[in-house]
């Protein structure tokens, strides 16, 4: 879940080995799998967010004529992903290459117009609060796209947790949501307004040219439960910048503790689950 967003609205999120843990395990054959058969092995790709890499190296097989750049705002977390290409023995440069820099679509990208036959983003727009920022990094990723070519956006829209008894639902994954928009009332997450934002930077939405998708994703089993409870209460001591973000947002020290007690219970509990549904948007320029 890393941000594009810098400066006055920053990635709240930090990169603490809390927070980079579930972006190291994403793959391109799930987190990408909408958008695999668009890409053709020629293409020129544009990961926008690209956190530790993962995704972004897992695109090679696909456009192994083409070449791939990932931005991210992050120094840290770039070098994550240069090793995690170089361990692979991905190149650098030509045909299958693979690239790595900073980048901050806020701000303005340096890519010329109409460079990039994919650009696609994971987990970026539930950083960006909606709607006007949304807005203005759409208009800057239509803008290096190639006419023809595909966007490509997948961003969370639901979390539940079962049994719903520990009121994670609430404790978490609404509290994350309101760390994420800085305590501001609440607004439709981004990823289900996405059709309409894209209709407002140009994409002809009544003429087929975006197709509106969901996925879910379902966590279940002992590690992987005590796994995302790690997570969770890590990024919720003393210290770790979500942590920080969260009594930002008016969050309480009572109601943190209570959501890591509420995450170690679940945790604990045989054949408890959770499930992360996504909203999976394909745009053609």
């Amino acid at each position: 879940m890393n941000s594009a967003d810098g400066g006055q609205h920053s990635y709240t999120q930090g990169h603490s080995k809390y927070t980079t843990a579930t972006h190291e395990v994403r793959k391109a054959e799930q987190d990408a799998a909408f958008l695999l058969p668009h890409i053709k092995k020629t293409d020129h790709i544009l990961d926008v967010g690209c956190g530790p890499g993962s995704i972004t190296i897992g695109l090679v097989k696909h456009a192994s004529a083409g070449t791939i750049i990932g931005i991210d705002i992050s120094e840290d977390v770039l070098q994550k992903a240069k090793t995690l290409a170089a361990d692979a023995e991905i190149p650098t440069e030509g045909p299958g290459s693979v690239t790595f820099e900073l980048g901050n679509v806020l701000e303005g990208l340096s890519f010329p117009d109409d460079t990039f036959d994919v650009v696609f983003c994971s987990q970026l727009f539930g950083h960006i609060p909606p709607p006007d920022l949304p807005r203005q990094a759409l208009k800057e990723l239509r803008r290096v796209l190639k006419t023809g070519g595909v966007f490509a956006s997948r961003d969370g829209v639901a979390h539940h947790f079962y049994p719903q008894s520990f009121d994670l639902d609430r404790l978490w994954a609404l509290n994350a949501r309101k760390a994420l928009a800085k305590g501001a009332p609440p607004a439709d997450p981004t990823g289900t307004i996405m059709p309409a934002l894209l209709r407002s930077v140009g994409y002809d939405v009544d003429g087929g040219k975006v197709e509106i998708g969901a996925g879910a994703r379902v966590f279940a089993g002992k590690q992987t439960r005590q796994f995302l409870a790690w997570r969770v209460t890590g990024q919720l001591k003393e210290g770790d910048p979500v942590r920080q973000s969260w009594l930002d947002a008016g969050i309480s020290e009572e109601e943190i503790g209570q959501a890591m007690r509420a995450a170690e219970q679940w945790a604990a509990t045989e054949d408890a689950w959770y499930a992360s549904l996504q909203s999976e948007i394909l745009a053609w320029k």
